[in-house]
């Protein structure tokens, strides 16, 4: 063992200290990934459901049409969550990165 730390590793751009970075940028890209993945799907049931089912297309809430409340309203609350779910894993995954790299104080 050399008595090299991560944080040596990655200052001088050795081989372990790309592996190290490739490990956390993987990490972002899968979260991303499946962040994004997750939404779309979301979103994109919500046209396919009014589609499988024409009877609501008659349908009205409060003056406006069902499929224009299906469509619009849930997504906004939904893409926030996403949002708060996904920041606060970028987050963790940052952390665990900076621990590894840093030397405890």
């Amino acid at each position: 063992m050399s008595g090299r730390t991560p944080r040596d590793e990655l200052r001088d751009t050795t081989e372990h200290g790309g592996l190290y970075l490739r490990r956390l940028m993987r990490a972002q890209l899968g979260l991303s990934l499946l962040t994004v993945i997750a939404f779309g799907g979301l979103a994109g049931s919500l046209p396919l459901a009014l589609y499988l089912l024409p009877g609501l297309q008659e349908v009205e809430v409060l003056g406006l049409p069902l499929p224009l409340l299906i469509v619009a309203v849930p997504l906004y609350p939904v893409f926030i969550a996403f949002g708060l779910v996904y920041e606060r894993r970028a987050r963790a995954l940052e952390a665990e990165f900076r621990d590894l790299v840093e030397p405890p104080e």
